[in-house]
């Protein structure tokens, strides 16, 4: 169920880019973030760059990224989940939404392409994370 509403307030974060929708995402973001941390041997910096959505991130901020969509199920075992997994809670999400649902399938299908162009898991990461939001402004 977390990774639903995370994957849901990240597509609605970046499709409409309201501050309460930012705020949700934040407070959901921050404790995965946190928790991912030690193994991503990131700095409070770095989980700031993730919970904010900075472009800068470190080597390390790249990877506390891929800890955080591992944990959400986007990324498994250091790629890209199926495009249906990633798909599914759209799917649910938008089921009354035909143009919202385009929208997230092209989206998802785009970014995972583009970050599976990519050899190492926190670049993958990092790129799957800054295309999504690219391309849903």
């Amino acid at each position: 169920m977390q990774a639903f509403l995370v994957v849901a307030v990240v597509f609605t974060l970046v499709a409409t880019s309201s501050a309460e929708t930012a705020e949700v995402y934040q407070k959901t973001i921050r404790p995965i973030a946190e928790g991912c941390k030690a193994s991503a041997k990131a700095t409070d910096e770095d989980v700031e760059t993730v919970v904010h959505l900075k472009k800068d991130f470190t080597p390390e901020g790249k990877c506390l990224m891929a800890c955080v969509l591992e944990a959400i199920g986007v990324m498994r075992d250091g790629t890209m989940a199926s495009e249906e997994e990633i798909l599914k809670p759209y799917r649910t999400l938008f089921a009354d939404d035909p143009r919202r649902l385009s929208k997230a399938d092209e989206v998802v299908r785009k970014c995972r392409a583009e970050a599976l162009q990519k050899s190492q898991k926190c670049d993958v990461a990092y790129v799957a994370a800054f295309c999504t939001i690219v391309n849903t402004y």
